[in-house]
């Protein structure tokens, strides 16, 4: 009996003594969280990509030629164009940026120019002729406003979700009339010489998008690296062509990589 006595205070001081032991180590600390905050000042990003998009024009103008009527139809069409683009921003407040990007986008196109002119000597008899107006262009500029918001990922890697106002300057060559002239005997044919215009106009749309920085060089003060970027952007107008105003769409999807600086 003593013995069992004897084993069962052994046991309960072993015991006491363990777990004042357990006690008086220190609990690891816990690892600290991965931090999600954007901690660079400042971002320049320059690239180049394209603009898909398409916009096409179609017009009808009558004349009146040697006491009779004819027409004129002209059709155009621009579809993707190559751009470039360049931003600035800040930071101001935790992941939250605020900047500025200007893109410039031109692409060229083939209009077609077709039509009937009435005959210089038989009445009713109408001559049809068909041209290719070659080298349209269409040019357009825009500034926007980039209201950001960065999430790192990992130490070399940061994504930024961006949306704002933009705003449009588009240049557009147009057919806006065309002069007939005849070929001579027998009169079958017709010399078609176009009359091209630019029109210009200014408009608000805005933009949305995304752009992935990856980052490979850095020192105590810069870092530089590469991207890319998707961004879509849109704003609405019309363009008079030959005698009306067609509806056109100014922007659109565009794709792009370039240099990432983030300061």
């Amino acid at each position: 009996m003593r013995r069992i006595v004897t084993t069962l205070m052994v046991s309960a001081l072993l015991v006491g003594v363990s777990q004042k032991a357990a006690a008086q180590t220190p609990a690891p600390a816990p690892a600290p969280a991965p931090s999600s905050g954007w901690e660079d000042r400042a971002y320049i990003n320059v690239g180049f990509g394209v603009e898909s998009g398409n916009s096409d024009f179609t017009d009808t103008r009558t004349f009146s030629l040697y006491e009779e009527s004819g027409t004129l139809n002209s059709a155009s069409s621009f579809s993707s164009g190559s751009l470039f683009d360049v931003g600035v921003g800040i930071r101001v407040w935790r992941n939250f940026s605020v900047g500025a990007a200007y893109h410039q986008e031109m692409n060229t196109a083939d209009g077609t120019l077709t039509g009937t002119v009435p005959h210089p000597i038989f009445f009713n008899q109408p001559r049809s002729f068909t041209s290719t107006v070659s080298g349209l262009e269409r040019r357009e500029n825009a500034e926007h406003l980039v209201l950001g918001w960065t999430v790192p990922v990992g130490t070399k890697m940061d994504v930024m979700v961006f949306a704002g106002p933009s705003f449009f300057r588009v240049q557009q060559d147009v057919v806006a009339d065309a002069k007939i002239a005849e070929s001579g005997s027998p009169y079958t044919q017709v010399i078609v010489q176009p009359t091209i215009e630019t029109r210009k106009k200014s408009v608000t749309g805005y933009n949305v998008g995304a752009d992935v920085a990856y980052l490979f060089w850095q020192n105590d003060s810069i870092r530089l690296g590469g991207g890319v970027f998707f961004r879509y952007t849109a704003a609405k107008t019309t363009l008079q062509m030959l005698t009306t105003d067609q509806d056109t769409t100014i922007g659109g999807t565009q794709f792009g990589f370039g240099g990432r600086i983030r300061f």
